[in-house]
């Protein structure tokens, strides 16, 4: 047998975490106690701010449950706003993989390029775009979300999984990285069948009689119907499941070749979980805060000043009654009601009309002017102004819009570079798995931009040694396309961009037909019998005169 390579890189044949036999069962239900252990409090902590985030997120603020019911519990839920504003622009885009070969004769690039398109291909179909939706939604409201690979033997295929953030434990220590961390265990519940298939009969069997049901249900629960809580323990260099104390079952790290480390893309074993965790002090993995509990206690101040101004309008619809004594008696007076205003009875309070209502005093300016200072704070913090949600607030010129667009996507753009880097790890992954499991060739078929077809064949043999993962910075931004066509309009003005080049900025489905037709246009050709059209004159039939380069409203 080979040498393996021990949790320093080096090679090693007996050191005691080279993996040349697994830990015993009991050694490592002690190990995964004593990682529980260590984690516990920091977690307990760290779930009670996840929750009161999740809290806010979901609209349940500033004590919204306790305000009486006579007095507005209103809430404008603008974290919300700011939350989903933001998701779409940062992964809407999918991203560019870069592949680089070692080799620079004519077969690197090609194999490079295969690598490059089945890349393309699986981020498309494992929805990659909707997982790192939700792990960034995670991240924005629990400090970190959490992504995960894997072969899928149903497809034949690597795959890609979210776990909820709560569902994860990892040390408060280690480094900024998942690669840095001594561990990761993962809580997964798993009904009986699901057990019998991935550990078999005896182990469900064994589970079903040793355990009673979960929840504190009663013991006579159908099997089918019961759930069980396993802990999945992942290391670089194995994997284990448990159940209380016992160890269901465990392995050497599955997607890395023991056999022939040279036969690996990866530089070392590597557990399958990828963080996107913005905002870290570099302390731990799990950052201090999260956007969305920075937000909180504007969004408490702006409720507050919400529900002041809605309850002094309903006080000056409803303002206090002011009876005279001498017009009616207080029975009479106690009929007439008009919650949330109050009425004074006694002699001469109601002046000259005897009856008559009294409105509250105006609130005081500075009031609106605290409400329109937190929105701009908010707005400041996530980096989403009225321009990226969509609304448009005085007089704004179009370019005046699109520099405002462009300010709040270099505000996100620190939280899509952290995308990229796990994208980035997720791709060298990814080509790990293909390593590994292409054994067979295969034909993929890509789709480009314009949805042709490319159809190749690709095996593991493809994935040189050496070869490199990237992907293209900031590609997950969405491209201002109104920018883009008023930039293609104006080089176009200035006779410094080609026709073809115009369309494709412009959108157009096929730009080469288009320049073809307009050329035809031009030279008089597309309609037979119509009058050549000048470059820069007056139109055929007579018309208004077409500056050079403007185009023709019809071409």
């Amino acid at each position: 047998m080979e040498d393996t390579i021990n949790q320093e890189g080096q090679t090693a044949t007996d050191a005691k975490d080279t993996l040349d036999v697994l830990p015993d069962d009991t050694e490592l239900v002690a190990k995964v106690n004593g990682w529980l252990a260590e984690s516990k409090d920091f977690y307990t902590i760290l779930y009670d701010a996840q929750k009161k985030a999740e809290e806010y997120y979901l609209g349940k603020q500033t004590k919204r449950d306790q305000v009486p019911n006579h007095l507005s519990n209103f809430v404008q839920n603008r974290i919300f706003e700011a939350v989903e504003t933001i998701l779409p622009i940062i992964t809407s885009k999918p991203a560019e993989f870069i592949v680089k070969s070692p080799d620079i004769s004519e077969l690197g690039p090609r194999r490079a390029r295969k690598v490059q398109l089945a890349l393309s291909d699986l981020y498309d179909e494992v929805m990659v775009s909707q997982k790192l939706e939700d792990a960034s939604r995670s991240a924005l409201n629990y400090r970190f979300g959490v992504l995960k690979a894997e072969w899928d033997e149903n497809t034949d295929n690597p795959t890609l999984k979210f776990v909820r953030s709560q569902r994860v434990r990892i040390p408060n220590y280690g480094g900024r990285f998942v690669k840095d961390l001594p561990y990761v265990i993962e809580k997964i519940d798993m009904g009986y069948q699901e057990i019998k298939d991935f550990f078999g009969e005896e182990v469900a069997n064994d589970l079903a009689s040793m355990s009673k049901p979960e929840g504190g249900a009663e013991e006579d629960m159908p099997v089918n119907k019961r759930v069980w809580t396993i802990q999945e323990v992942w290391t670089d260099w194995w994997r284990a499941w448990k159940y209380e104390s016992r160890i269901l079952k465990k392995e050497k790290n599955p997607y890395w070749d023991f056999n022939n480390v040279n036969k690996n893309h990866l530089k070392r074993p590597a557990k399958p979980y990828f963080l996107i965790a913005p905002f870290s002090l570099g302390k731990s993995p799990v950052p201090e805060t999260s956007l969305v509990e920075q937000a909180m206690p504007i969004q408490d101040g702006l409720n507050v000043v919400s529900r002041i101004i809605i309850n002094h309008a309903t006080k000056t619809g409803n303002g206090a009654w002011l009876v005279d004594s001498n017009t009616m008696t207080k029975e009479e007076a106690d009929q007439i009601r008009n919650e949330p205003g109050i009425i004074i009875y006694g002699n001469g309070v109601a002046n000259q009309n005897n009856v008559r209502r009294d409105a509250p005093p105006p609130l005081p300016a500075y009031l609106n002017q605290l409400w329109d200072s937190l929105n701009a704070s908010l707005d400041n913090l996530f980096g989403v102004h009225s321009t990226t949600r969509g609304e448009r607030q005085g007089k704004e010129t179009a370019r005046g819009r699109i520099l405002l667009k462009n300010a709040d996507l270099g505000r996100l753009d620190y939280i899509v570079r952290e995308i990229d880097r796990a994208v980035q790890d997720i791709g060298n992954y990814f080509v790990q798995l293909m390593k590994m499991y292409y054994t067979d060739s295969r034909k993929l078929r890509y789709f480009g931009p314009g949805q042709e077809m490319e159809v190749f064949d690709i095996s593991s043999e493809d994935v040189e040694d050496g070869v490199q993962i990237m992907v293209r910075a900031g590609s997950t931004l969405p491209k201002d396309e109104i920018s883009e066509a008023d930039q293609a309009l104006r080089l176009w003005e200035l006779g410094a961009i080609d026709p073809i080049s115009l369309f494709e900025k412009l959108k157009f489905q096929n730009p080469e037909q288009s320049a073809e037709r307009l050329m035809k246009w031009k030279m008089g050709t597309l309609i037979p019998g119509a009058t050549p059209a000048p470059i820069g004159g007056t139109l055929s039939g007579g018309g208004e005169v077409v500056p050079s380069g403007i185009l023709p409203t019809g071409g």
